[in-house]
């Protein structure tokens, strides 16, 4: 396991000079810190892929970075995408959702780190 806050501060990092030199505001929303994750490495390639997406279409305004439980959501102020490439942008882990006014957001789900209890 690791912690979230460890792979989010590593491309949020990675991403805000590129955010900068584009203008783009990029800001971050995590109150929790403590929380871990199993799969380290697909959600850093999930994240990486969205943010980048993200920052490629966005000339102006705002991308956030915010954490709740159990997902990671990105939301941008400065595109607006057609319903057919937000579905085809979605699959079982990663949701997308565009709305004029409102731009795009993007919701990775996490997988939990809360082992199960057993069933009775």
């Amino acid at each position: 396991m690791q912690r979230l806050s460890l792979i989010i501060s590593e491309i949020y990092n990675k991403f805000l000079p590129l955010a900068d030199n584009s203008q783009v505001k990029l800001s971050l929303d995590f109150p929790d810190t403590t929380q871990t994750v199993t799969d380290p490495e697909a959600i850093k390639t999930d994240l990486e892929t969205q943010l980048n997406s993200a920052l490629s279409r966005t000339k102006s305004g705002e991308i956030t970075i915010a954490v709740r439980k159990q997902q990671i959501i990105i939301t941008d102020t400065g595109t607006i995408l057609s319903k057919p490439l937000c579905a085809f942008m979605s699959n079982s882990r990663i949701q997308v959702k565009s709305r004029i006014g409102f731009g795009t957001t993007v919701t990775i789900q996490l997988a939990s780190s809360e082992p199960e209890s057993p069933k009775e």
